[in-house]
């Protein structure tokens, strides 16, 4: 008697599990964020867009596609930008190697090009 009622508790057990799994794979299926924002990250997620912007920019040095990927991520002035999260790298412990991508992107863009770049987006 009591093997029967500890192979029904396990059976039961077992099906609300399959039950569960089903319903949440085949009814309610997640979705992901469309046209998600992200100026909404928080700013240590930004801060490691900027670095990889940085690995990107010693690899292939393009001031104009740089600015336009920085722009999407914050509203703010690009280089502007690029020296807050230089700054917060350095106050949170971010590797010096990390810190001088970053130090090496904020020198080395193109001043002309920044200036275009503001001038053509509407940033004075």
């Amino acid at each position: 008697m009591k093997s029967k009622r500890l192979v029904f508790s396990f059976l039961t057990i077992m099906l609300g599990i399959v039950a569960g799994l089903a319903f949440g794979w085949l009814a309610m299926l997640p979705k992901a964020a469309q046209n998600a924002d992200l100026e909404r990250l928080r700013v240590d997620y930004q801060t490691d867009l900027v670095l990889m912007l940085a690995e990107s920019f010693q690899k292939e040095p393009d001031s104009l596609y740089t600015l336009d990927e920085l722009a999407k991520i914050s509203g703010e002035d690009p280089l502007t930008f690029i020296g807050n999260s230089l700054v917060y790298a350095q106050k949170v412990g971010y590797p010096q190697e990390d810190v001088d991508l970053i130090i090496n992107l904020l020198t080395q863009i193109d001043p002309q090009i920044y200036q275009n770049w503001k001038l053509q987006n509407g940033r004075n």
